[in-house]
């Protein structure tokens, strides 16, 4: 495990209305047990990243939806060189003429400040709920984040007890085989017990390969996850209790995820910015006032005229703008039709996400508790294949067994411990996505979990007792 871990909040986010950004020192040489996974995860892995990146780019819509209704201040300046030719008459010979030069130059300061402008006061609106989405949907990633890494970590810690229980297997398996050779040597056994012996140590050395080969994989996910090579990591105590879920009612979980479930929240949050779309594509036929007010200074003239005057000017306007739209093609009145439409498929969306969300909600109650049962019925089963093996052993000392019989009841044993363990690790995943689904998810789950990994456990394969 980690030798230290420091934790520091920023404010911003769901979980508590706070960011968790991790930084680690681990030690060489240690295991690393869930948090310390998470933690890393948050520090490093890209689909969160990418969220948080599209999250604070979705948060820079309310000020821009802002601006459009705060004083807007323009400067511009211009300059150009002029040149004029005149042709002079008064008596003068033909084919005279005057040429003037000068530049002209000026610029100006405009101040707007709108005074009624509903599609941008709509827009606002629209801004705004567009940001609380995509605050609902950070959430979402940050709670697939948690169960990624759920997921990840024990799927290796799956693999490492599916590796175990083949190695097993195998070492048993291979000593059957050799206990088969000699019987056969003395001459106790025909030489198709041997064969069949055989077939089920290679057998077992496939499924050795297999399983070690998946515990590979399953670690590489680790590594995509938190970007770094996960040497080890904490093992789960089997004496983990495991409880049905609390409360023990599926309504009562349906009502929280109605209440708390954060991607049926950004559907809502969708459905208000389809309203506030509509509200903006609405008010295109409105018209907007604007106070205005505008300082220039002109300069256009090389000399004074003849009255003196040197093309200098200075201007000052002060004024309200009415503009008043009467007719656009047809295009505001087909921008309206298509908020409508999508106010409509937003209101769909929405049915359909709380439609998923009640049934989930359900099934996954029913799945997590079913989990308990499945885990202590594997429990028994431990039980009952190692007495039925005890028995076909015996028997086959005696001669009333066969070879295939105690090979079987082998096989039949480790498969039973394979279901055990594939029970818990289920029971622990589905009942994080039944949290997840209620919207109640977050890392102080994965601390409870963390309460029962170690670093060390005995390393022969945990024996079920009958309970769990």
């Amino acid at each position: 495990m980690v030798a230290r871990r420091f934790i520091t909040f920023l404010s911003g986010t769901l979980f508590g209305g706070t960011l968790l950004i991790a930084t680690m020192i681990v030690q060489a040489g240690e295991s690393m047990d869930l948090l310390d996974i998470y933690d890393l995860a948050l520090s490093n892995d890209a689909e969160l990243a990418a969220a948080q990146a599209s999250w604070q780019a979705s948060r820079e819509v309310v000020p821009q939806g802002r601006a459009a209704l705060l004083p807007n201040v323009a400067v511009s300046a211009n300059t150009a060189d002029n040149r004029s030719s005149q042709l002079l008459a008064n008596g003068l010979p033909s084919g005279k003429h005057r040429t003037d030069n000068w530049n002209s130059h000026g610029w100006s300061a405009t101040l707007r400040q709108p005074l009624f402008h509903l599609e941008s006061w709509f827009s606002f609106g629209r801004a705004q709920a567009l940001s609380k989405q995509a605050r609902m949907e950070f959430g979402v990633k940050q709670q697939n984040l948690i169960m990624r890494v759920s997921e990840a970590y024990f799927n290796v810690l799956r693999a490492q007890d599916h590796l175990t229980t083949t190695k097993a297997e195998e070492k048993a398996v291979r000593q059957q085989l050799e206990q088969t050779r000699q019987r056969f040597s003395v001459g106790l056994i025909a030489k198709t017990e041997v064969y069949e012996a055989k077939a089920a140590y290679d057998a077992a050395r496939v499924a050795r390969i297999v399983s070690a080969n998946a515990l590979e994989v399953s670690l590489e996910k680790l590594r995509t996850i938190t970007n770094r090579s996960i040497p080890a990591i904490a093992l789960m105590d089997k004496r983990m209790p495991v409880n049905a879920p609390e409360p023990g009612i599926a309504e009562a979980w349906v009502k929280t995820a109605i209440a708390q479930n954060l991607t049926l929240e950004a559907s809502r949050h969708g459905v208000n910015v389809a309203e506030e779309q509509l509200r903006v594509s609405k008010s295109a036929h409105a018209p907007t006032l604007n106070a205005v007010a505008a300082y220039s200074h002109i300069n256009d003239s090389s000399e004074p005229d003849a009255l003196g005057l040197n093309g200098k000017s200075n201007n000052t306007v002060y004024g309200l703008e009415l503009e008043l739209p009467i007719f656009s093609g047809g295009g505001t009145l087909s921008k309206v039709r298509e908020s409508g439409y999508r106010l409509e498929e937003s209101q769909h969306d929405e049915d359909l996400t709380l439609r998923k969300i009640t049934t989930n909600a359900r099934n996954l109650f029913r799945t997590v508790n079913t989990d308990v049962d499945r885990i202590e019925a594997h429990c028994q089963g431990i039980a009952s294949t190692g007495s039925a093996l005890k028995a076909t052993e015996g028997g086959y000392k005696v001669g009333t067994r066969n070879l295939v019989d105690v090979l079987n009841a082998q096989k039949e044993l480790y498969a039973a411990q394979r279901d055990y363990f594939n029970a818990r690790y289920d029971f622990i995943i589905n009942t994080l996505h039944l949290k997840q689904t209620a919207g109640t998810l977050s890392p102080e789950d994965l601390q409870k979990l963390n309460e029962w990994m170690a670093d060390h456990l005995e390393e022969k394969l945990p024996v079920c007792t009958g309970s769990v």
